[in-house]
């Protein structure tokens, strides 16, 4: 269960990730997230972001994420979203999901300041820019978001793997 929870809260940033990406201020003028902010970012931090990227998405742990480990835990995220088990995600399940992950951060956010954490917080873009999450994951325009349509918006992914074999590497991650 924590596993999941941990993997959902990945998910959570990914979205989040691109939302960001999309906006004016964000990384633009076509460059991806990790390119944009790299050039800001100290070796150390890029690697330990590389690192958290690397422990939410390679699911089993062989020192790589594949699209198949992307969308298994974007099914659980999804799962854990949709609080009336109908299998759509509206608004409001959307919206409590995002306030419970904005508490989750401030909390992780806390205890890494008073030395109590693992370093492993939620990242600073938890509830920025996600207003348009619903609108943008929502393919057939219905006003809900279903599984299939959540699993097969992966845009992070196409722009992580380079070369485009199926497989994003830590190489890949940090070029």
């Amino acid at each position: 269960m924590k596993k999941i929870i941990v993997l959902s809260s990945a998910i959570a940033l990914s979205l989040a990730a691109n939302v960001t990406v999309a906006q004016p201020g964000g990384w633009g003028n076509g460059q991806s997230a990790m390119n944009g902010d790299q050039a800001q970012m100290r070796p150390d931090r890029m690697q330990a972001r590389i690192d958290r990227l690397m422990e939410r998405f390679d699911v089993n742990q062989d020192e790589q994420i594949t699209l198949d480990e992307v969308q298994s835990v974007r099914t659980a995220h999804f799962e854990q979203m949709d609080v009336d088990g109908n299998g759509l995600v509206n608004s409001d399940e959307l919206e409590t999901f995002r306030a419970h992950k904005r508490e989750q951060y401030q909390n992780d956010a806390t205890q890494n300041r008073r030395g109590k954490g693992q370093g492993k917080g939620q990242g600073g873009c938890i509830g920025n820019g996600m207003g348009n999450q619903l609108e943008r994951l929502d393919n057939d325009g219905d006003g809900q978001i279903s599984l299939s349509e959540f699993t097969a918006n992966v845009p992070l992914f196409d722009r992580f793997d380079a070369d485009e074999n199926g497989i994003i590497t830590q190489e890949e991650l940090s070029q």
